[in-house]
């Protein structure tokens, strides 16, 4: 239906009357002429309340529903594994139902933390998402990010998680997942002369030598622990991240105990998330 609003305007006469000489020398104008054109303002229907819902804020409800969708859009057209399972696994955080992209993979970035840091510094949230050499699949949470701050962070949104089966990781199946959720301070470990790090036993990965009480203003002379190989990863779970329901004491496989050393390792982050100052908890 089309609402049709005519306004029509009159233009203001001079102040100054023509003398009776000059009036006998105009053309005559018609009154009609007198008056600026009609025009005509056209309000499609329904236009207030488009307007309305444009500019009114988003109720929570709302807002899930739309990430549901974002969310589940995202899956469907993801291709099997790491970004099918990391859209699932980040249900509920802030980059839930955001597109998500490979900031870091060692396999082409190399296995050095200092390739880590400069492609993943200052992108936002974080994800990794690894796989051991006997084919454990785990991944770990950062909310807040990595930007070689040398010093850890508190954050009770951080998580480490266990994929149950390949399978599990591949189709991204959440009932396949474990999340071992942060039980103890401090959560994160930001320091750039090493890998990330979850906790100062959750989760290490040095990503080569790495010093001794992590920063790296500690990295003089003898103070570095030489993890024997870049691919290294250290877990021990209960004190800063919640354990396993089957028992074991590390993200790894049983028989890896815990260290094992690692065949994959990526990053994956939102560019809707990059920033140039901190993320808070």
């Amino acid at each position: 239906m089309i609402t049709t609003t005519t306004i029509t305007t009159t233009s203001s006469l001079s102040a100054r009357v023509p003398s009776p000489r000059t009036m006998m020398m105009m053309p005559s104008i018609s009154r009609s002429s007198r008056r600026d054109e009609k025009k005509v303002l056209v309000v499609r229907s329904g236009f207030f309340d488009e307007f309305m819902k444009a500019i009114t804020p988003k109720n929570a409800e709302e807002i899930r529903e739309e990430k549901t969708l974002k969310r589940e859009r995202l899956i469907a057209s993801s291709p099997k594994g790491a970004m099918k399972s990391a859209l699932r696994l980040l249900e509920n955080t802030v980059i839930d139902g955001e597109e998500l992209v490979v900031a870091y993979d060692a396999a082409r970035d190399g296995w050095t933390a200092s390739a880590f840091h400069q492609k993943c510094d200052g992108k936002g949230p974080c994800l990794i998402v690894a796989k051991t050499e006997k084919g454990a699949r785990f991944a770990a949470y950062n909310p807040l990010g990595f930007f070689s701050l040398e010093d850890y962070r508190d954050c009770p949104g951080a998580f480490l998680c266990v994929f149950k089966s390949e399978q599990s990781f591949l189709n991204g199946d959440a009932s396949g997942m474990e999340i071992l959720r942060n039980v103890g301070s401090p959560a994160i470990f930001d320091f750039g002369a090493q890998g990330p790090s979850f906790g100062p036993d959750g989760l290490r990965i040095p990503l080569g030598n790495a010093p001794a009480n992590g920063s790296s203003y500690a990295g003089i002379g003898e103070a570095t622990t030489n993890y024997g190989s870049s691919k290294k990863a250290i877990s021990r779970l209960g004190s800063h991240y919640a354990g396993r329901s089957d028992g074991v004491t590390s993200v790894f496989a049983k028989g890896e105990k815990n260290e094992t050393n690692l065949k994959e390792l990526v990053a994956l982050v939102s560019p809707s998330m990059e920033r140039d100052g901190l993320y808070v908890s």
